[in-house]
């Protein structure tokens, strides 16, 4: 007797062949197989070292991304990402040709290799002499002290040069490596790490991820990085400038006056060296007055002085230029400078508000052919008639100079007074009166 399990088997085995299509059938309706595109994904590069064990570097000349195109489940397309895949190049691989052939692996199980298509499927280099050069550092400074403060002195800890090591046609248009230190609100001395820059003889930034950066002693500097050494000098200001003058003036004539500007300076430097200054910087250059007859001026610049000081500088942008101004005169010739507070004013108008040029003093000058004679300015009286500033507007008004006896006035002085008539307000009663 058959079993019930047996009977109109090849019937049974249809049904269930009939059911399989039906579920791939509705399968692929439901979770149908396409294609994804995955743009720029990066390209890593293996082995670099079977290219620099033949003193070599190398250059990828083609794109550094590549574009998968992975044909797969709607269901499993769908979770993917990009960084689900690693794309390789095994530098060890390099054919002939410079290329070399990329591999691509998922992160995800249900992705096969035969899934993914990539474009391209090589990668071209191009193979360069290595090279390697020693190039001294600059140290570039960036940020503000503390008030009070500048920075003196700036030394690199690792030593002041660094080897290079590179493709031969980059170290070639190297012009420059620079260290830059930020020293922004800093108040004593200080070692921070400084981040080295290289610069083409252009000024512009070169790639450093191509280029061995060591010390002089050739250690891999890590992250291309220094150590740097930071000494403050301190700030000092007013301290006055003075210039030794030598020789004598031609017979008759005498030095009446030195006079320098500014007439004061701020310099930076250690606490020792400004202190012994003295609070005086006397200028480098000295000047001969020998046979001279008339006065005269002479431009000097500061930092020819402060070259013979190792731990002395200018403040920063601070103008170095310094004139000086010799006054040569005629013996028995005297210039005298009176305050205006000293001048006598005669006739001034009352409704009119007067200004003077110049504001503060004038100078007389005088003569005398007694040359041992002194005369001060309590010896001169000096007057001035207002009389014609009656009317708004700029008037030049000589002064009436009155001297003792045996001096004479060898120039006339005159002053510019400007008139304005004064503001008038209304008072109670509407009518105006002055303010």
């Amino acid at each position: 007797m058959k079993h019930k399990w047996t009977r109109n088997l090849s019937l049974k085995l249809l049904s269930l062949v009939v059911a399989f299509l039906i579920w791939i059938l509705i399968d692929n309706i439901d979770n149908p197989t396409r294609s994804r595109l995955f743009r720029e994904v990066p390209i890593q590069v293996i082995n670099g070292e079977s290219v620099t064990e033949i003193d070599k570097v190398y250059d990828i000349i083609s794109d550094e991304s590549v574009i998968l195109k992975v044909t797969e489940r709607s269901s499993v397309l769908d979770r993917l990402t990009q960084n689900d895949f690693t794309v390789t190049a095994d530098l060890e691989n390099l054919n002939e040709m410079n290329t070399v052939p990329l591999s691509v692996t998922c992160a995800n199980p249900s992705v096969s290799w035969d899934e993914i298509e990539v474009v391209p499927s090589s990668m071209k280099v191009q193979l360069e002499q290595r090279k390697q050069s020693e190039f001294v550092v600059n140290i570039s400074v960036t940020g503000q002290p503390e008030k009070g403060y500048e920075v003196g002195r700036t030394e690199i800890v690792q030593g002041k040069t660094v080897q290079i090591a590179g493709p031969e046609s980059m170290l070639n248009r190297i012009g420059q490596v620079v260290a830059s230190v930020n020293v922004t609100r800093i108040s004593n001395d200080q070692r921070l790490s400084a981040t080295l820059n290289v610069y083409d003889k252009n000024g512009d930034a070169m790639q450093m991820n191509r280029l061995q950066v060591k010390d002089s002693t050739g250690v891999l500097l890590a992250e291309n990085t220094v150590m740097v050494d930071v000494t403050l000098w301190e700030v000092r200001n007013d301290i006055d400038l003075d210039v030794e003058v030598t020789g004598t003036p031609v017979e008759g004539y005498r030095l009446t006056g030195v006079s320098v500007m500014p007439e004061t300076v701020s310099l930076v430097g250690t606490k020792e060296a400004l202190d012994a200054l003295g609070g005086k910087l006397v200028l480098k250059d000295k000047i001969s007055v020998d046979n001279v007859s008339e006065s005269f001026i002479r431009d000097m610049d500061i930092t020819e002085t402060l070259a013979d000081y190792d731990e002395l500088r200018l403040v920063s942008e601070a103008d170095p230029a310094v004139t000086v101004s010799i006054q040569i005169e005629q013996s028995g010739d005297h210039t005298l400078t009176i305050p205006l507070s000293n001048l006598e004013v005669r006739n001034r108008p009352e409704e009119m508000n007067l200004t003077f040029s110049p504001a503060d003093e004038i100078s007389v000058q005088v003569h005398s052919d007694d040359k041992e004679s002194a005369i001060t300015v309590r010896d001169i009286k000096a007057s001035i008639d207002l009389d014609a500033c009656t009317e708004p507007g700029n008037y030049e008004i000589p002064v009436q100079i009155e001297l003792p006896e045996g001096y004479t006035l060898t120039s006339e002085v005159k002053l510019v007074v400007n008139a304005e008539e004064q503001e008038r307000l209304p008072d109670d009663d509407g009518q105006n009166v002055e303010g």
